[in-house]
This record gives C-alpha cells, structure tokens and sequence, in this order.
C-alpha cells in the first residue's frame, strides 16, 4: 500500500484541460491566404503545477511526512497527528502521534514490510497480524478488515493530484509561513455536470513555490465532509531506516489475526456487519425494492466501529448512506430539530448533501444524501 504505488478509484471523466485557442490572422491579398498553423492548446497554470507536483509524488521511491489532519464530517469529527513512511513498491509505516477521533487512539502503529502487515492497537493491547496478497493490480490486499485511517486519508488526500480539474487562483497565498499556490480543484464527475461518482469534491491545494509540493489540502467531500490535511514536514527520496518496517509486537500484547471478510466481492455482508457489530443494524427491509444495497464498509478499530451502508435508491439512480456505530451515539449536532422514530433528530446540510442524525438504543444513526428533508425523514422512518 505505497503511496507512491496506491491509487484511489475514482469514477467519472478524465482530466478537463482548459484550453487557450490562439486567434488567427491574415493580411489582405488576392488570393486566398495560407491558413495560419494550428497551435496545441495549453492547460491552465494551475493543471500544470497540479501535474508536476503529481509527478514528484509518483517518482519519489521514499517519502516521509508529518501530518496534521482535520475531519468535520457526519460520520467522523475530529483531528489526527501522524508520522508516515513509505518506501516502493510496497513498505510502509504509520504512528499515530495524537488523535482526538474516537475510532483511532493515539499511540496507533500500523506496519507493512511489504508481505506482512501489522497493527497495534494500545488501547486494546492487542496487535492485529496478516498476511498481504500481492493483487497484481498495483494494490497489495490482506482480504481482512484492515483499517490505517491515516494512510487511507492521505491517499484520498493525494488522489487529487492526479484526477483534479484545477485552475490557479493567486501565486501570493501563504500558508505556515511559505509562499504558495492556491490552486482550486474539483472532482472531474462534479465539473461534468453528473453525480454518479463516488467521489465528488471541491477545495483548494497550496503548492510550495519552491518545491511545488503539496502544503495543505482542502477538500468538502460530498458524503464525508470537511477534510483538511497540513503537511507539517513533506520529504520525498531520502535514506529510510530499514528497521522502520519491521514490527515487533510489544512484551504481554495480545496477537490476534485480522477479522476476515468472506464476501465473494472482500466487502462486508449485512450479517457479517452486524456480527462485528454486536447489535443491530437499521437497514431497509428487503420488501422496499426501490432501494439496493451495494456494500457495506467498517470504518475503526474491531470492537469500535462505524458501519457504512451505501444504497442505491434505482428509481432516481441515486446513492445514499446511512452510517451507524455506537461511536457516533449522542454527538453534538447543530440544525434543525425534528421528531422520528419516536425520538429527535438533526437535520444539517454541507456541500448539497442533507445529513439526518439521531441515536437509538445507544447507536448513532445517520444518513447521508441528496435528497429533501422530508424524503430524509421518510426513509429513516423505513428502517427496521
């Protein structure tokens, strides 16, 4: 899972360049003129500084950097300290150096020498150990429920570098104390018009005008919310110490494997969810036709998790979320009251994306989607 190697899927067009058409002229003759040559479009600054620093992302064979990460979002709030090392194709480390996420404690160390891959939990005192399938695909697999949150932010996080509509907007920003470029991104699906992606997004990244290296990345993601990530310390092809990515398991810690996922597709089922869960799921009954379930995902640690269930409403071809965890039980919530389910809920909106938010028997509840409030409202109410 090499930052340098991992690329994140992404539906949707490839990059829209912004293109300047070169006016062409003639003087007055006789004959018909010579059309004057066609010139190559060029992309706008901001592609193009966009490009190159993705280029240095991609080349680099060691990268190590201190993160400051920010998530405001319905499912997750809250800030994470990292340090991150990676050496292609396939090594990599994580310490997780403070954490106010409840689903990831402090003092976290997730390890990859490229075949093993291990994860210690201190808050359990256990460490979790498996082994990792080489896909072929680039994407290096245990087929268990892995969870590096910081990795997988900060893959998210650099996804945009390569998919990104991008245009400069001042060469004078100044971020910790550096000169930069603000460059405003959006996802490619959102630009074209469509909602259909996975993904869809909008921010700004600020580049260092010395090194063209990522700064702080801004984005409002539709589903996730607010995520801001500060690159404290950025370095890319530096001697790494080898010893970085062997792990040894703490005296008296538990080791215990990965929980598997045995679904055809390495995806959770719904029973498999509520297995790890300890609880029920809300879930649509199988009777609403209208609405699919696609997948399920586990965000956290084994035993404190958030449940994701992503559906597709067919009759509007619309996705929808609806995440549950205990963590999420009783979270402070501004927005409009409303009543449900024999309770209260929060109706609050970010990004076009209404999130409904209550909790029930000590499990939080919300869901995630484009839709109105009282289409919300009437969905929850179809939960069982």
């Amino acid at each position: 899972m090499s930052i340098t190697r991992l690329k994140i899927a992404i539906p949707g067009a490839l990059l829209l360049l912004l293109l300047t058409l070169a006016a062409c002229g003639g003087s007055a003759s006789t004959h018909t003129p010579t059309p004057a040559p066609r010139l190559s479009p060029a992309p706008d600054r901001g592609m193009q500084l966009l490009a190159q620093a993705n280029q240095k992302l991609n080349r680099a064979q060691t990268l190590h950097a201190l993160i400051d990460i920010s998530i405001a979002g319905p499912a997750v709030k809250g800030t994470i300290t990292s340090e991150i090392w990676n050496h292609a194709p396939a090594k990599n480390r994580t310490d997780v150096l403070q954490s106010s996420i409840a689903q990831l404690s402090s003092g976290t160390i997730t390890v990859s020498d490229g075949e093993h891959i291990w994860q210690y939990d201190p808050q359990k005192n256990v460490v979790y150990s498996g082994q990792i399938n080489n896909t072929g695909a680039g994407t290096p697999t245990t087929g268990a429920n892995t969870r590096d949150e910081s990795q997988m932010i900060f893959n998210l996080v650099r996804s945009v570098f390569t998919h990104s509509n991008a245009a400069l907007v001042s060469s004078s920003a100044n971020i910790n104390g550096h000169a930069a470029y603000d460059i405003a991104i959006t996802s490619p699906a959102q630009s074209g018009g469509s909602n259909t992606g996975n993904f869809n997004y909008s921010g700004d990244v600020y580049l260092d005008k010395t090194t063209n290296l990522p700064l702080r990345v801004a984005l409002n993601v539709q589903g996730l919310g607010q995520i801001t990530l500060d690159l404290l310390t950025l370095s890319l092809n530096q001697p790494l110490d080898q010893s970085l990515f062997i792990f040894t398991p703490p005296p008296g810690v538990k080791v215990l494997p990965f929980p598997t996922e045995n679904s055809p597709t390495g995806a959770l089922s719904l029973a498999q969810a509520q297995q790890q869960a300890g609880y029920h799921l809300l879930s649509i009954p199988a009777a609403q036709t209208a609405y699919q379930l696609q997948s399920v995902d586990a965000l956290g640690a084994p035993g404190n998790q958030i449940f994701a269930l992503n559906y597709l409403y067919q009759p509007g071809n619309s996705k929808f979320t609806i995440s549950e965890g205990k963590a999420l039980a009783n979270l402070p919530a501004s927005g409009q009251q409303v009543s449900l389910r024999g309770t209260s809920g929060t109706l609050s909106t970010a990004g076009g994306v209404t999130t409904l938010s209550w909790t029930e028997n000590g499990v939080g509840i919300q869901v995630a989607a484009s839709l109105s409030n009282n289409q919300l409202i009437a969905l929850a109410n179809l939960l069982a």
